[in-house]
């Protein structure tokens, strides 16, 4: 009897395991991996807050893409794409220039540059986080290093 009960219970679970064990593989290996890495930071003329420009990658997609986020002075960045700004390409490779700019006492401006330009993914006018921090974009209008 006790033969019995072992047998239909190994056949009984062991496939429920095997399939659970296969579903779990299955979404570990569709999952996007992605890593970020920083190229630049730039403190904010109050020294409130940070300009961060990384470079993000993903294992199911081909390249790269630049990204800038705007964080807190003592922030870390998120493993997430930019919440300011995106576009194809390293940054490196793009030449993405980023400065401050005092608008007035309360608010900020980032100005953001390039040498060259990807496709865009976003660009957002003003910061989600707080109203007061704008910014603007001049894509592929800096003049080229001497050299390329």
């Amino acid at each position: 009897m006790n033969k019995l009960v072992r047998d239909i219970g190994l056949f009984a679970v062991a496939p429920v395991v095997i399939l659970g064990a296969l579903v779990a593989w299955m979404f570990a290996a569709t999952t996007a991996s992605c890593t970020n890495g920083i190229t630049a930071q730039l403190a904010s003329p109050d020294n409130q807050f940070k300009a961060v420009v990384f470079v993000r990658s993903c294992n199911n997609a081909p390249g790269f893409s630049s990204n800038i986020s705007i964080l807190a002075k003592d922030g870390m960045l998120a493993d997430g794409p930019g919440n300011l700004f995106a576009t194809e390409g390293h940054p490196e490779q793009l030449g993405i220039k980023v400065t401050w700019q005092n608008i007035d006492k309360e608010r900020l401006q980032l100005n953001v540059a390039s040498q060259n330009r990807g496709a865009l993914i976003q660009a957002d006018p003003v910061w989600s986080a707080n109203p007061n921090i704008t910014a603007t974009y001049q894509l592929g209008t800096l003049p080229l290093k001497s050299g390329h």
